[in-house]
């Protein structure tokens, strides 16, 4: 099983992208949290997942979402998760899961600025400051130090093309090393 965690528009979309091409199968987290979002009635805004997700940490455990998403994988063979805030979620994982690979995506925060506007979600980010508190809360889940602890780093910082590459590459050698 391998985890991809990073700041948001640092990639992690795109390098699972390319995982699923070569027959990995996607889970995400933050679709686990706008499910239980929307099962209590929170609206889609970024204040508001967040501020629910956060909710449901204190109350639960800094390990929630990966609990909650645990539930769907049935088998870790060739699995991909998105969405790693912090190293509770992490242990859990590998609780689990114990052939476990984090993988961590860097960008700058420029970058991801422009790349989150581009791509238009509901709950993104749309001036400087949103993205700015939006890393803010993030980091102080823990997400730092899952990204600062992955076994992997890929900086994505050229083109879309040479980043699916890189992931191409680094899925390739994970595959080899440590999953044949």
């Amino acid at each position: 099983m391998l985890i991809v965690t990073g700041m948001p528009g640092s990639g992690k979309d795109e390098f699972i992208k390319v995982a699923k091409k070569m027959g990995w199968k996607d889970y995400h987290m933050g679709d686990i949290v706008r499910k239980y979002a929307s099962m209590d009635n929170i609206g889609i805004s970024d204040k508001e997942i967040g501020s629910f997700a956060n909710r449901e940490r204190e109350l639960h455990g800094k390990d929630i979402w990966a609990v909650r998403l645990s539930e769907f994988i049935k088998d870790g063979r060739k699995i991909i998760i998105d969405g790693l805030r912090n190293m509770e979620e992490f242990e859990y994982f590998r609780s689990k899961f114990p052939d476990l690979v984090l993988i961590g995506i860097h960008t700058d925060r420029e970058e991801r600025l422009k790349r989150v506007q581009k791509r238009g979600r509901p709950d993104d980010a749309k001036v400087l400051d949103q993205l700015i508190n939006r890393d803010d809360r993030e980091l102080s889940w823990g997400i730092g130090n899952a990204i600062s602890l992955a076994e992997y780093m890929i900086v994505n910082d050229s083109t879309l093309e040479k980043f699916k590459e890189n992931a191409a590459k680094l899925l390739s050698r994970i595959e080899k090393e440590r999953f044949s």
